[in-house]
Order: structure tokens, then C-alpha cells, then sequence
């Protein structure tokens, strides 16, 4: 005689493959590969735009229109932005509702909507010496929206992880903020095309949010997915006394 197992539902079995810690893991450490697309992207790109200048030129301005190498950092940001919106999601999942941890994944999934895919895609800005339009002013005050964006998840993070990554988040907002103030001091010289250090600035500003970025998603990563604490508030400055 023999007996048949009963087969699960092929609904039910893609919902606990989609609640699984698994999943969740996967969908936060997407932040890491988002963060290798845009670094390498930034650095093929300048080196492919004849002409480019890596110290004295935007990043935007390789993803303007007119740009010869717009397709490539178009294609990059929007897949850039897909994972970190995975990343977001992944937050989002292992954070109670209300807390700091929960905030950043929140505003990462607005963040992809309201900057993330319209930025560099219809607001994206004009080339240098071609006449600007009212996609120029759309991308400046989505690029302000962001700002603002990644200086609030930068206090929401060091509010949910204290100890030394408290004392690393604040140190990277300010680095973020002065470089940020800089570039957008060096760019304002963009009709006069004098324009110097204006891309270095302004990657010195890029690159330490994206390291905090990697930081976070370890922190994460740890804290939420290696310990039965949930949604942030976590000490860090010293190990867990053993249950």
C-alpha cells in the first residue's frame, strides 16, 4: 500500500518563500550590489564621455541630455535605484512599525518613487552650453528632495544603532553636508563653464553616503536578521551580554 503526501498549493508555497529569512537577507543586501553599479558606472562613464573632466564636472551631467554616454548612466541609476529600493523594502520587513529602522526603509520606498526614477530620467538636466528648460529646475529641486532624504536616514540611522556607528553615521553627515555645500558652491559657475572641483566635491559627498549606505546594510544585516531584536534602538558600542 501506499500513501501520497499531501501537495501544497503552489500560492502557498511562493508566500513562505516570499516571508522567508532568506528573501528578507537577499532583499537587504541588495544595498551592496546598488552601491558597485553606481561606483562603476560613474568611473566607465567619465572615462567613455570624451572631454569629461572627473574633478570639475557633475555627475549629472553624465546622465544630461545631450550626453554621448546618457544611456549607460541611465540604464545604471534606474537599476541602481531598483535595489536600493529592494533594500528598503528588505527594512522595512524586519523593523517595527514606528521606529527609526522603520523610517529609513520608508523613506527609501518614497525616495525610489518621487526621485529615484524620474531624476535622471524626464528631470534629467542639460548638457553644459545648451539652453536650459524647466527639466534644469525639476532636477535641482529633486536633487534638494534627496538631499534631505539622505540626511534624514543618516540621523534615523544613527538614532537606531548607537555606540561607534552612531559616532561613524554623524561624522558621514557631516562630510556629506560640507561636500555637498561645496559642489553646489563650484557648480554655480556652470554657465561661465567655471566649474572647478565641482565633480570632486561633489563624489567625495557621493562616495561617503555610499559607504554609510554598505555600513547600514552590515548593521542591519546583524542586528535585525542575526538577533532576535527587532526594529532598531540597538547598542553597539559593546557585545550583547548571552541570553
Amino acid at each position: 500500500m501506499s500513501t501520497f503526501g499531501i501537495v501544497e498549493p503552489g500560492g502557498d508555497v511562493i508566500s513562505r518563500w516570499w516571508r522567508s529569512r532568506a528573501v528578507t537577507k537577499g532583499l537587504i543586501l541588495a544595498a551592496i550590489p546598488a552601491v558597485a553599479v553606481y561606483v562603476i558606472t560613474d568611473v566607465v562613464s567619465a572615462l567613455l564621455y570624451k572631454g569629461y573632466s572627473f574633478l570639475d564636472q557633475a555627475i549629472s551631467e553624465l546622465s544630461a541630455f545631450g550626453s554621448p554616454v546618457r544611456p549607460l548612466m541611465v540604464t545604471a541609476i534606474l537599476t541602481h535605484a531598483a535595489l536600493l529600493l529592494a533594500f528598503a523594502i528588505g527594512v522595512l520587513r524586519v523593523a517595527r512599525r514606528g521606529s527609526a529602522l522603520w523610517w529609513i526603509g520608508a523613506i527609501g520606498v518614497a525616495g525610489f518613487l518621487v526621485v529615484g526614477i524620474p531624476n535622471h530620467t524626464f528631470w534629467a538636466m542639460s548638457s553644459r552650453g545648451t539652453v536650459t528648460g524647466f527639466n534644469d529646475t525639476m532636477h535641482i529641486t529633486l536633487s534638494i528632495v534627496f538631499t534631505v532624504t539622505v540626511i534624514a536616514t543618516m540621523i534615523l540611522s544613527a538614532i537606531a544603532y548607537r555606540g561607534w556607528f552612531r559616532l561613524y553615521a554623524m561624522a558621514t553627515l557631516a562630510v556629506v553636508v560640507a561636500f555637498g555645500a561645496a559642489a553646489g558652491f563650484a557648480i554655480r559657475g556652470i554657465e561661465q563653464n567655471e566649474t572647478a572641483w565641482a565633480g570632486g566635491f561633489e563624489r567625495i559627498n557621493a562616495y561617503a553616503y555610499l559607504a554609510w549606505l554598505i555600513m547600514l546594510t552590515v548593521m542591519v544585516t546583524h542586528h535585525e536578521l542575526g538577533s532576535p531584536r527587532v526594529g532598531g534602538e540597538v547598542d553597539v558600542s559593546r557585545p550583547e551580554a548571552p541570553a
